[in-house]
């Protein structure tokens, strides 16, 4: 237990479907480990489970960072959810993996080539970003960290086996289409900030393997994004295709 009511305060944000007005100095996380204690304290108290991970990078050579989704808060393409159930909606299009079989806990890092070799599906990914505190963005980032890193929703395309799409495909710039009701909504410059996101998925395994927590095959983790975030303001319908991975389809109601 970290000593802090932010959790507690978090999963009643989200109950209620009402934002945190104030951020207290105290329930500002002190640094990323109390962070991320606060991120599973928070699912506890929301009975939650995890079905799928967010994680991502400034730059190719910078620190990941990563929080757990919600089950209840991933959905399977073609979707539909309400704009109203979130507090603000940008969305993100990117990459998203499973392993092929369960990542223990142990004592020895996960190696590189241990966590790449075990990648068994690719798909594309929708990321719904919202936040539960009133001021964001103009917040603490470890009070974002905290927040799950911002996350609303995640929406999923169907799982293509990663050995038959990976060979010669472009982790860097793939080519896609992400459009609102119709109209491009990509923009001119295509790009991941951590450039090929496999590269982030060791971290993820060694960063739970240090929390004590399996990695799971049915885990979906999402990878950061390669068109920025674009806000919709009011019902829509998105469709997002990455060349080779396949398509998803989310209407916000």
């Amino acid at each position: 237990m970290t000593g802090s009511t932010l959790a507690a305060k978090l999963a009643d944000a989200r109950r209620r479907h009402q934002l945190i007005e104030t951020l207290e100095h105290a329930d500002i996380p002190a640094d990323a480990p109390t962070a991320y204690a606060i991120q599973h304290e928070m699912l506890r108290e929301s009975d939650a489970r995890i079905g799928a991970w967010k994680i991502g990078a400034r730059a190719p050579d910078a620190l990941a960072t990563g929080a757990p989704i919600d089950a209840a808060l991933v959905h399977v393409s073609p979707a539909r959810l309400a704009h109203q159930s979130f507090f603000r909606v940008l969305v993100e299009l990117e990459v998203a993996f499973r392993f092929a079989y369960a990542l223990p806990a142990r004592p020895d890092p996960y190696t590189r080539d241990e966590v790449l070799d075990a990648i068994g599906g690719i798909a594309v990914a929708l990321e719904v970003v919202d936040s539960r505190f009133a001021q964001w963005p103009n917040l603490d980032p470890l009070a974002q960290l905290a927040d799950s890193q911002n996350n609303g929703a995640l929406v999923v395309s169907g799982m293509e086996p990663y050995d038959v799409v990976a060979p010669g495909f472009d982790f860097l710039t793939p080519r896609l289409e992400f459009t609102l009701d119709g109209e491009s909504i990509a923009p001119a410059a295509l790009g991941n900030p951590a450039g090929d996101p496999r590269e982030l998925l060791p971290w993820l395994v060694n960063h739970c393997s240090r929390m004590g927590l399996t990695v799971e095959p049915f885990w979906t983790i999402t990878t950061g994004s390669y068109t920025g975030a674009y806000r919709i303001d009011g019902p829509g319908m998105l469709h997002g295709a990455i060349d080779r991975i396949g398509e998803l389809e989310l209407v916000l109601a």
